[in-house]
């Protein structure tokens, strides 16, 4: 099935609310199942890519991004939508790397673009033509997601039709006739996936340009919101509104699920005081891979608070390069990509030709066989010989009530070669100091582990996926040890 069509077909009951129209009305421009498939048509109808064609897609999240994305897909064209947060010269790269002519970019965006793409207007969403989406072979292309390109130029994830439908489809019966929000970007899996499966099982999805903590609260006590996806920050950001907090009516919300990055206890029962009638849970997926990979015990046990979960039926997962119990993920699921777009060597790197995917996430099981995250095998540093994981100095530092938030990076150092210093976000009300939280490791850990510096912060730098940015608060820390001398 074409991945343009989740729609569906038509309905009366609403399917997407645009918050980026909201001055059109105080709720926002609100459409209909029956007028968004409609204005999809038409647009996927005047367009004139052949199949198969690449076409970019430059824009904050909106209505006119929703059908423009789905047109494309129903046309047999290939989307590339593009991370409006790269700097220019990288947008430039991904436009060559991706043979992309044509780029549909709103006005915000329109001066990120090189002159050697035609740049196009979103277009407007009305009723006219009707159009019959082409019809996928199994393996197709539907679109290419680029990375962040944390390690280097960012990579052009080939995804077919039916790897997305792969997790689409059990979604869209969990999500069935709920009402959610999405304010993570439609460049990335995380909010495409959420805004596919609310659609698919005929819910309703409020569309944010992008997270602002107090219009998100707003929206979700006006719209009576059931599902709440987002990242660690972006929790810590709503706390921190407390009139809102204590003034609106936030009882509909029955599920907030959370990724990119791990969840701490504190701030668990931080937000579980403020939404009490939530299951609040980890989420674990990655372009390359997919979703869906971890959810409940098949013997009913309850799935740890800090848990990821355990395997599902439709994944194989295997540890490997450590114990039997702790090592990199590596996953063979249906959602699993097609390649990296002109990158051979990447790809088989990444991977095997039976389709395991290396993850790249260092990973631990418990005696149960549920699985929690520990870090990024690529975020290792040497410290003296001694290799550390950041993520394994960030969970014992978040065990620690007083925090909500940590993110541990290596800084260079003559001696050791580079040593660990830590960035904290504080739980609310709470107060704690450097030597505090210096000694809080030191009696869990190696000395070679604990963070030789703590920085405070009101909130974590998020890069453009809403995963906290390693590389400013690297630039960060080496700028606060060259200005100590150090």
């Amino acid at each position: 099935m074409n991945l343009g069509d989740v729609l569906g077909g038509g309905s009366d009951a609403d399917a997407l609310i645009d918050l980026s129209a909201r001055e059109a009305g105080a709720l926002g421009r609100s459409y209909s199942f029956t007028e968004l498939d409609a204005a999809v048509q038409n647009v996927a109808a005047r367009m004139s890519f052949e199949n198969g064609a690449h076409c970019g897609l430059l824009a904050a999240n909106s209505a006119s991004f929703v059908a423009t994305w789905f047109a494309l897909m129903r046309r047999g064209a290939i989307a590339v939508p593009i991370n409006t947060k790269f700097p220019d010269a990288t947008v430039a790269y991904i436009t060559q790397d991706a043979s992309l002519t044509s780029v549909y970019v709103d006005a915000e965006h329109a001066a990120k673009l090189p002159t050697t793409v035609q740049a196009m207007g979103l277009p407007p969403l009305q009723t006219g033509e009707r159009f019959v989406s082409h019809a996928p072979a199994h393996g197709e292309l539907g679109m290419v997601l680029y990375t962040s390109g944390s390690t280097g130029r960012p990579k052009g994830v080939l995804l077919s039709h039916d790897s997305q439908w792969a997790m689409v489809a059990p979604m869209a019966k969990t999500l069935a006739g709920l009402c959610g929000i999405v304010a993570a970007p439609l460049y990335h899996m995380n909010g495409q996936l959420f805004l596919m499966a609310l659609l698919a099982g005929r819910g309703k999805v409020v569309l944010m340009p992008k997270f602002d903590a107090r219009r998100y609260l707003q929206a979700i006590a006006e719209h009576k919101v059931n599902v709440l996806t987002g990242v660690p920050t972006m929790l810590t950001l709503m706390l921190k509104e407390h009139d809102l907090m204590e003034s609106l009516d936030l009882s509909s919300v029955i599920a907030i699920q959370v990724g990119s990055a791990p969840l701490s206890e504190t701030l668990i029962d931080q937000v579980q005081a403020r939404f009490p009638n939530a299951r609040i849970s980890n989420g674990y997926g990655t372009t390359e891979a997919g979703a869906l990979m971890f959810g409940a015990h098949p013997d009913g046990i309850p799935v740890p608070s800090l848990a990821l979960g355990y395997p599902q039926r439709h994944v194989k997962v295997r540890l490997v390069g450590g114990s039997d119990n702790e090592g990199v993920l590596e996953v063979l699921t249906p959602a699993a990509m097609n390649g990296y777009l002109n990158l051979p060597e990447k790809t088989a790197e990444k991977m095997t030709r039976d389709g395991w995917i290396s993850t790249g996430d260092l990973m631990r099981r418990d005696e149960h066989g549920f699985f929690y995250f520990v870090g990024r095998d690529d975020d290792m540093f040497n410290c003296g010989g001694e290799n550390i994981f950041p993520g394994e100095v960030e969970r014992i530092l978040e065990s620690d009530p007083r925090i909500a938030e940590c993110c541990v990076v290596p800084v260079a150092d003559e001696i050791k070669g580079h040593k660990p210093v830590a960035f904290v976000v504080l739980a609310q009300g709470a107060r704690v100091n450097e030597a505090e939280l210096k000694a809080v490791v030191l009696s869990q850990a190696p000395a070679y582990m604990h963070p030789r510096s703590v920085y405070f912060l009101e909130v974590m730098p998020l890069a453009g996926t809403n995963k906290i940015d390693r590389k400013v608060l690297a630039a960060l820390a080496a700028e606060s040890a060259a200005a100590d001398g150090h």
